[in-house]
């Protein structure tokens, strides 16, 4: 990712968003090994995304105006959506999964014929399901639970018209 963010910069950035902390409660909560931080932490040390004080890291909230909208640019955040994909993807479909996590990935693709009335429906489910999260979201910001930034849930869902997809993956070519 050239102005973005690679998902450990970010998962790191989303982690001291919540709290400064030091390297030991960034292990904790990230779940990244010791010897990774230590060669990513200088690099958002040096990009002044974060900074460092006594042994407590934090975000820098004097730049983050700087760095915020870039990282958030619809470019910057089509790049992780497809490093998460690919991820999970991959993550599905290796029979020999270390099992570091106590959760099954789960990804389940459908190719459907849909009526007017089924795609009404689908629509209403997509809805319900954009709810249902954002009310997860803000139950969080009134009672924010003691969760660590690597339990967290990627739920990834969509629905597009299959020769869309097939013109997409032709245009990337």
């Amino acid at each position: 990712m050239k102005d973005g963010l690679l998902i450990i910069e970010r998962i790191i950035i989303e982690s001291l968003s919540k709290k400064e902390r030091n390297l030991q409660e960034i292990i904790l909560d990230t779940d990244l090994e010791h010897g990774l931080l230590l060669n990513v932490l200088p690099n958002l040390l040096m990009k002044n995304m974060i900074r460092y004080n006594r042994g407590t890291y934090s975000i820098d909230k004097e730049n983050c105006f700087l760095w915020l909208n870039e990282i958030n640019k619809s470019d910057n955040v089509k790049e992780e959506a497809k490093e998460l994909f690919i991820s999970l993807v991959n993550q599905y479909f290796t029979k020999t999964i270390a099992k570091k996590s106590e959760v099954d990935p789960q990804l389940k693709i459908q190719k459907v014929w849909l009526t007017k009335d089924e795609e009404i429906v689908l629509r209403s489910h997509m809805a319900g399901l954009e709810s249902f999260f954002s009310g997860v979201k803000d139950s969080r910001k009134v009672r924010p639970e003691k969760e660590k930034t690597y339990e967290q849930r990627v739920v990834i869902w969509g629905w597009s018209q299959y020769s869309d997809l097939v013109d997409g993956v032709l245009q990337a070519v």
